[in-house]
């Protein structure tokens, strides 16, 4: 496999039925499903079965019952794994199966792909990390992603908009498992429940009804005796109850005429009974799965508390059970109930859906990067940012003049300078940015009216005002008592009122004007300190107005704030990139 992946493979490994989805990742294109090259199996049956002698690979799907000579078939065996457990689960051996056949009929896509897994949102962790442990084996890079989570992402893909995803249930009905997720405010959140209802206990317990029924009938007791019998026996019931949800008999009807002669009485006797079986009735019976899947709901229902979802959607090969639905409409009376068009596939096109959005998200990030490194992008915020200095010095400077109260009223003043500077820068990088920003969402899908960056100036640029703005105080407050009489007041001698006034102004001269010269100093000291009053507090004001259109950034301060901008723009956008993955587990 190449260092970034060009293909996703969505893997859904159910207990009852198993399919393979896959689509690219560096190109739009819709979601395959996989069609088994000899026996074109979508929704695959999860089965396995060791092959005859003499033949190499595992038996899988509809070929591990009906090849003669199979030996050890094996059908609904996907379970939490063991977390100390060292043996490999046979979900993980079917798996590998699969994606072994896939790769013959697509090479091209299996060395560049990454594959994203299902598994119930029930499981607890330690299984969940046992299951990742074992994948390891598929020889590709692998991620785990709860089931329900991606029918509700497949969900959202079928064109919802938002606003009819803010409190959604989604119910995967599955074989072994019954997985919940919720959305709350756009947010899912897997539920811990349903780890324990799933529509094997209809098989188990449909198989049991066959034995007693039937337990008369020598052929049937044979067939079941022959290694292998009981997991036909199981199979059979599971398609003879899809049949009477469905109306569809192909599949056992094509098992019935293909199984090995062994099995024939399993298929042809149970499934000659199980036509008069109303299974509708029986699931309603007390202590039934219609029991179970109620109380499931009820504590979903429990966990919800008051924000029940206003729309179900119902997906699993289990959400054909018409008693499912008529369940959830019990349960949550005021919620719409939704079944898939295509429940079989809903896992795998949405397990196909994270992985493509991840890369989404892996190139957004990518691309917001180049943004920030480009080097017209850094000189746009070189530049505006010298060129909000002097809008401020200039603002600032004209306020020094204007200002006849205290120095409180011009640090008002130069307040307001300084605010409307920052606004301005601001303002200017935020126009800029935003636009270019606004086209990376709309590639990958980010609304564009959530396109609004907002940017807190650097610390330096603000302190860089608070330093004019102590400086242009503190020599004001010197021009107060610039004339003898004023200074006498603090029976200053006028050498010492002369030193006052020339230190100020000498400390503003310097941290603005590194190159003035000691005569223009001297001058406006000079017309500080033997002018009148008035004149003396203009003169000063007039100075202090040109020190501030001296003033400029050092080139580390402009860096400073070039690195600052480009963080805060960085942080920002880094929030739409969250955006996406929330959807994500």
């Amino acid at each position: 496999m190449t260092d970034e992946a060009r293909y996703v493979i969505g893997l859904d490994i159910g207990d009852g039925e198993s399919c393979l989805g896959w689509a690219p990742l560096d190109r739009p294109g819709e979601t395959l499903i996989y069609a088994r090259p000899r026996t074109t199996e979508r929704s695959i049956v999860t089965a396995m079965a060791q092959p005859p002698a003499g033949t190499v690979h595992r038996l899988i799907g509809d070929e591990a019952v009906t090849s003669p000579g199979a030996t050890h078939i094996s059908v609904s065996f996907k379970r939490a794994p063991d977390a100390l457990g060292t043996g490999i689960p046979d979900a993980v051996l079917f798996a590998q199966s699969l994606l072994l056949e896939f790769r013959e009929q697509h090479p091209e896509v299996f060395r560049d792909a990454t594959v994203c897994v299902g598994h119930p949102a029930g499981w607890p962790p330690e299984a969940v990390a046992a299951y990742d442990r074992h994948l390891a084996l598929l020889g590709l890079p692998v991620r785990l992603v709860p089931e329900s989570q991606s029918a509700l992402l497949h969900v959202r893909d079928r064109g919802r908009a938002e606003s009819e995803l803010e409190r959604v249930l989604v119910v995967d009905i599955g074989s072994s498992t019954t997985d919940f997720t919720v959305v709350e405010d756009l947010t899912p959140r897997n539920l811990p429940v349903g780890a324990a209802v799933g529509c094997r206990q209809i098989d188990e317990w449909l198989a049991g009804r066959v034995r007693s029924a039937l337990r008369h009938d020598t052929a049937l007791s044979a067939a079941l005796a022959v290694d292998g019998g009981p997991a036909l026996l199981l199979l059979a019931c599971r398609w003879a109850k899809e049949a009477q949800f469905s109306g569809e008999s192909r599949r056992i009807m094509n098992l019935r005429e293909s199984c090995d002669e062994r099995f024939r009485p399993i298929v042809a006797t149970a499934w000659t009974w199980l036509l008069d079986l109303d299974i509708t009735h029986m699931l309603t019976e007390p202590g039934g799965w219609g029991d179970d899947f109620r109380a499931v709901l009820a504590e979903v229902a429990a966990l919800l508390g008051d924000r029940h979802p206003t729309l179900v959607v119902l997906t699993g090969g289990g959400s054909r059970i018409p008693l499912a639905g008529r369940l959830c409409h019990e349960i949550f009376p005021a919620a719409a109930v939704e079944q898939d068009e295509e429940p079989a596939f809903a896992v795998a096109r949405g397990l196909v859906s994270n992985g493509r959005r991840r890369a989404e998200v892996r190139r957004f990030r990518q691309d917001v990067a180049d943004l920030m490194r480009a080097p017209e992008t850094e000189a746009k915020v070189r530049t505006e940012a010298v060129l909000a200095l002097d809008g401020m010095k200039d603002k600032i400077a004209e306020q020094v003049l204007e200002a006849r109260e205290s120095s409180a009223d011009l640090a008002n003043h130069i307040k307001f300078g300084m605010f409307d500077a920052k606004l301005a820068l601001a303002e200017s990088l935020a126009f800029y940015l935003s636009m270019r920003v606004e086209r990376i969402c709309r590639r990958y899908g980010v609304p564009a009216h959530r396109v609004h960056l907002e940017l807190n100036l650097p610390d330096l640029f603000t302190a860089q005002l608070d330093r004019i703005l102590d400086r242009v105080g503190k020599a004001e407050r010197l021009t107060e008592f610039s004339t003898p009489a004023g200074l006498a007041q603090f029976a200053a001698p006028q050498n010492v009122a002369h030193h006052l006034v020339s230190s100020a102004l000498e400390r503003v001269r310097a941290r603005f004007a590194p190159a003035l010269t000691p005569e223009v100093a001297a001058f406006a000291i000079g017309a500080v300190t033997t002018g009148s009053g008035f004149a003396a507090d203009r003169a000063a004001r007039t100075f202090i107005q040109r020190m501030l259109r001296l003033g400029e950034y050092s080139p580390d301060e402009l860096d400073q704030i070039t690195a600052d901008v480009l963080k805060a723009i960085t942080e920002q956008t880094d929030d739409r990139a969250r955006e996406l993955e929330r959807w994500l587990a």
